[in-house]
């Protein structure tokens, strides 16, 4: 980004600055993934799901269901794309599963 007198930019250029901070783009790759949880992953597991949160390019999860966490966990990897192919870019790397 160039420097202009008295700091003016475009909105454009605001928002892709604004955007290039990584507090607020995780922020805004968590909320993503929270409002669409349950289309992608459906209904019981949205239900069974209490928290989650990204620490770096990996998914926390906590689940209340130990029958739901163990088929979780096989499936983790199918997971991991089904977010990225929702979010349209590569967010997650992998997902972890307290």
């Amino acid at each position: 980004m160039s420097n202009k007198p008295n700091h003016q930019f475009t909105i454009a250029e605001a928002l892709q600055n604004l955007m290039s901070d990584k507090r607020i783009n995780k922020g805004i790759t968590e909320s993503t993934i929270k409002e669409k949880w349950e289309e992608m992953m459906g209904k019981v597991i949205a239900q069974h799901t209490t928290t989650m949160y990204i620490k770096g390019s990996e998914l926390v999860l906590y689940f209340n269901s130990s029958i739901i966490k163990n088929e979780f966990i096989y499936n983790r990897e199918k997971a991991v794309t089904l977010i990225n192919d929702a979010l349209g870019y590569n967010a997650i790397t992998d997902i972890v599963i307290k």
